[in-house]
């Protein structure tokens, strides 16, 4: 029936899994049916007609089918899916069966004998085009002479010993522990013998009560000494008229002096239905299965049913999918893959997710501390991608600072930046930005030393705040001035060559990152010095050089698409017959010149507000106190004088000038300031 190298002849290949008798000169094993009372019965008997075990099982094996089973390739210390041939021989085993209806198979047979097979079928090149399932009540496992396994099958038609056998390598074995040998499997209906055997007495107990319904409900008494022939006519009328589920709660009449008693049942009788329910919780237990999972819910209560359901997957189904997926990989995967460079797994995500609430809730958390991009966690709902790039970065929540880090309100939300290089690329594959452009972009245009040389010049050695911030504004100002004009000469020369107003500002972000960031260095450097030394102590940056780093590319990247957009609103509201050099001049002499102003003035408030702070935490100052600048807002002319603890807000909920949880309004052209004490 079968060649050496595992090829079948037969015309029915897909009557493999059929159970036929036991074999003329040898058997599956001793343990091949269970003694109940007074019977025996196969294990696929008591599959059929006991109930709690077909429910367990058949529970399991859906429960394994309807997993996806993946295949996936190994790449670095990540992984891809694999779509070669393995994964559609898995998915099409054989053309009368199905990936779901091989799992189902392969489970329900394993849970039901202990193992499962599966038969490789090669082409002549050896490749294995084919899987069909075999049935292990036809399968011998054996020792040939060289000590190597091998199976034989029959169908019962042929003696054993005259059957080919067929290699191991070519066979899929799915067995579960035997303590007995590590060639076959050992059932879990071995160990429900006893308990088999109670639910099937239970069982036969109840039908023969419904039988003989007369027995044990009711006494015939006669004051006499009957005849055996009375005695036999009487039991035939009332069996015949009162015994049985069809003739319950009919009307007894009696001659003769006949009297009836009530038999009850005893106690130990009416425990039949409390034994059954024993039953079918220890065929739960045996298969590893959770009670309500099969709808078992005598202990399950609102708040434990819904974990006692994830269990199943969890506690239940995972160790069982992990032996299958070793099997697979140790006894197919390297007939496709000889390298093993492939696993399998069954892909558990979709059940273990959750309901929607709770991945809503959670996708939410993930995405505020910077775990999740926005289009990962729109994959967890199966909703199309964004093609926002914003969605494709990380996010975090800016007050999550390290253990031990002094407390600080940061209202401004941080986000990772492109690197330089990056975004040169991207602006040259774009073909929109020209070489200057993209030399800026990768930093070649940008010298941090001489800029923060440059602004701490400016500062010298004046003596007050006032002078010292003027100094860093006009620092800012020249520097953001030369910014512009870069990007002036850019626009107009991309005007010149393509279509008027193309302007990419990622090109640029990480450009005037580098100069907003040497810009807060030396005005953070200035200033926390300024008040260090007022109050005696001194100033050291660490502390803030995370967040002007990270503060620095965010602010470049809104600078720059607000450019952008300003730029394209004035070429789309150009008059006619304006030419695209005057569209560009008039708005970067107009709105961009203006927000260079705008733009110095609130840098150097943020900045300087923070390094206050960092500076007078760190030299012991004890309260601060609201001095406010030239021309301020009604409200900060409000709080001029106004003097609170050190770590504790003003009356108008900010840490200090400058500090954006008050919004951006109260941080433009803020020239505030702040006064420090070591004193009560």
């Amino acid at each position: 029936m079968f060649l050496s190298n595992g090829t079948i002849i037969p015309p029915q290949v897909d009557t493999l899994a059929d159970r036929t008798p036991i074999f003329a000169d040898a058997s599956y094993y001793a343990t091949s049916s269970l003694e109940l009372l007074g019977t025996y019965a196969a294990y696929s008997a008591l599959y059929k007609s006991q109930v709690w075990v077909g429910i367990v099982i058949r529970k399991l094996a859906m429960g394994t089918a309807r997993m996806p089973f993946d295949c996936r390739i190994r790449v670095g210390s990540g992984s891809k899916p694999e779509n070669g041939p393995l994964a559609e021989l898995l998915a099409r085993p054989n053309p009368r069966m199905s990936g779901f209806k091989l799992w189902e198979w392969t489970s329900s047979t394993r849970d039901i004998y202990g193992e499962a097979f599966w038969l490789k079928m090669r082409d002549e090149k050896k490749r294995v085009r084919e899987l069909h399932p075999m049935h292990p009540a036809n399968l011998i496992a054996r020792r040939n002479l060289e000590g190597g396994l091998e199976y034989v099958y029959s169908t019962g038609a042929r003696n054993v010993s005259m059957l080919p056998p067929i290699p191991e390598e070519d066979v899929v074995a799915f067995t579960t522990y035997n303590p007995d040998n590590l060639t076959r499997g050992l059932s879990n209906l071995e160990g429900l013998r006893m308990t088999l055997l109670n639910e099937d007495a239970a069982r036969r107990a109840t039908q023969a009560f419904w039988k003989n319904g007369l027995r044990p409900s009711v006494i015939l008494s006669h004051p006499g000494t009957l005849s055996q022939g009375a005695l036999d006519r009487l039991k035939v009328n009332v069996d015949a008229r009162h015994s049985g589920a069809d003739n319950m709660g009919g009307s007894l009449i009696l001659e003769e002096g006949l009297t009836s008693t009530i038999q009850q049942l005893s106690a130990e009788e009416m425990q039949y239905i409390e034994g059954r329910k024993l039953n079918r919780e220890e065929v739960c237990g045996a298969y590893d299965v959770p009670p309500p999972v099969v709808h078992i819910l005598d202990h399950a209560t609102f708040s434990n049913i819904t974990e006692q359901l994830r269990s199943q997957y969890r506690d239940t189904m995972a160790p069982r999918f992990v032996g299958f997926e070793s099997v697979v990989d140790h006894q197919l995967v390297p007939d496709f893959y000889p390298d093993h460079d492939v696993d399998t797994r069954f892909n558990m995500d979709e059940v273990l997710r959750g309901d929607f609430e709770a991945k809503a809730t959670a996708a939410v958390s993930m995405r505020n501390a910077g775990l999740l991009t926005g289009n990962q966690g729109i994959a967890m709902f199966g909703l199309p991608r964004s093609e926002d790039p914003n969605m494709d970065r990380y996010f975090a929540n800016s007050a999550l600072v390290p253990l031990g880090t002094p407390a600080q309100r940061i209202s401004i939300t941080e986000a990772a930046t492109p690197s330089p290089e990056m975004a040169a690329e991207a602006a040259v594959a774009a073909g929109g930005a020209d070489v200057a452009a993209a030399d800026a972009a990768a930093g070649k245009a940008v010298t941090r030393g001489s800029i923060m040389a440059a602004a701490l010049g400016r500062v010298g050695r004046k003596a007050t705040t006032p002078a010292i911030r003027a100094a860093l504004i006009a620092g800012h100002k020249a520097e953001l001035d030369k910014f512009f004009g870069r990007q002036r000469a850019s626009v107009k020369a991309e005007a010149g060559k393509k279509s008027p107003g193309v302007f990419y500002p990622f090109a640029w972000d990480g450009d005037l990152s580098t100069i907003l960031h040497s810009l807060s260095e030396a005005t953070a450097k200035a200033i926390g010095a300024k008040v260090a030394a007022d109050l005696g102590g001194t100033y050291d940056g660490a502390d803030i050089a995370e967040y002007l780093t990270s503060n620095s590319a965010s602010t470049a990247k809104s600078i720059n698409q607000t450019t952008a957009d300003e730029i394209a609103k004035a070429f789309e509201n150009a008059a006619d017959g304006e030419s695209s050099d005057d569209t560009v001049d008039g708005v970067f002499d107009g709105e961009i010149a203006a927000r260079a102003g705008q733009i110095s003035a609130s840098r150097v408030a943020v900045v300087a507000g923070l390094a206050s702070l960092v500076a007078a935490r760190q030299s012991k100052a004890r309260t601060k106190t609201w001095v406010t600048g030239g021309n301020p807002r009604s409200a900060h002319a409000a709080m001029d004088g106004e003097t609170v603890e050190l770590n504790t807000p003003f009356s108008n909920g900010m840490n200090g000038p400058g500090d954006y949880s008050g919004g951006a309004d109260e941080v433009a052209n803020c020239n505030c300031s702040m006064d420090f004490s070591t004193e009560g």
